[in-house]
């Protein structure tokens, strides 16, 4: 299924089997992949410009002439089990999609590096982006609560929840839950039936940017995990975009954004504390503004340039199955 997200970017839907991660049923969902990419890039023709998969499943379908961009979103080697994947399947695929490709990017420095190791080849960083932000209207009343936006599982840093559900301090949680772990369970069972935490479950888009319209601070509280170190959390960005100050965890992604509007925590108690100072000063319509600014350096837009930029250096009409082989290394 093919869906247009832009009038020249297509998003192709590749249908599946039940259990296509599974072995016995995994050759005929490859095969119903391959046929559905091979299809749409055949409607399209001579027109396309680039073929980007970001998948740790799909590999790039043969005989194409378009160049082949391989995204990183993840660190999918080291969180396969975690997203309920074969680590062996994962690694096969992505090797196979590293030496077909004609542009490699990570979605952070981290990943980036790590990949490049991997791989022996040069990784471009595409960073994650944040939609065009909208000027907040004149007349925006702030108020003074803090937001966590997004899916509550193990990446979260459960022992900064449990300090923050110890406090006064308001929370709206926008999200489903998605944790898998006893433990995780438990720990976020404990924090969200907190009296100063209000979860509101899985919400549409237009209901997250009117509460992140009033919002006074936004929370990134994310573990140090290897996993999360090779992150790119989309949420920082988005707070931005919105106008709304970040406290977050201390990765390298959020020190490669290098705002003034984010406010790095490197223990739970100042994550409370960052908040709590945050809450304590009044964030006007012009301030709001000022952070949304901040984040135009960052839209999809931007990222968008560059991707087009990679795939215009790749111009090939060379078949994958023509090239000489590429090594690949190992760890």
């Amino acid at each position: 299924m093919s869906e247009s997200v832009a009038p020249t970017v297509s998003r192709l839907r590749v249908p599946s089997l039940p259990g296509f991660s599974r072995p016995l049923v995994r050759r005929s969902t490859e095969a119903i992949a391959r046929w559905t990419m091979r299809s749409a890039a055949r409607k399209v023709g001579e027109g396309l410009a680039g073929v980007v998969n970001a998948s740790p499943l799909v590999h790039f379908p043969p005989g194409l002439s378009a160049p082949r961009l391989l995204h990183l979103t993840d660190d999918w080697l080291s969180s396969a089990e975690l997203m309920g994947l074969s680590r062996t399947h994962v690694e096969r695929v992505l090797t196979s999609n590293i030496a077909a490709a004609d542009v490699i990017t990570a979605v952070s420095p981290v990943l980036a590096q790590k990949y490049s190791e991997f791989s022996g080849r040069k990784v471009e960083f595409l960073p994650n982006g944040c939609r065009t932000p909208v000027p907040a209207e004149s007349g925006t009343v702030s108020q003074p609560v803090a937001v966590l936006v997004g899916q509550l599982n193990e990446r979260l840093d459960f022992a900064t929840l449990n300090d923050l559900g110890k406090t006064e301090i308001p929370v709206i949680v926008l999200g489903p839950r998605t944790d898998r772990e006893p433990s995780a369970r438990r720990s976020l069972d404990e924090f969200l039936s907190r009296p100063n935490v209000d979860w509101r479950g899985e919400v549409s888009p237009l209901e997250v940017a009117r509460v992140l319209g009033t919002a006074a601070i936004g929370l990134t509280p994310y573990t140090a995990s290897e996993f999360n170190r090779s992150s790119f959390p989309l949420k920082t960005l988005e707070y931005l975009a919105s106008g709304v100050p970040v406290v977050a965890a201390d990765l390298p992604a959020t020190r490669w954004i290098g705002s003034d509007f984010v406010k790095i925590a490197t223990t739970p108690r100042d994550f409370v504390g960052l908040v709590r100072s945050g809450l304590e000063k009044e964030l006007t319509c012009d301030q709001r503004r000022r952070i949304q600014s901040s984040a135009q350096q960052h839209t999809w837009d931007v990222r968008a340039e560059k991707l087009l930029s990679l795939l215009g250096r790749q111009q090939t009409t060379e078949p994958v199955s023509q090239r000489a082989p590429r090594h690949i290394g190992s760890k």
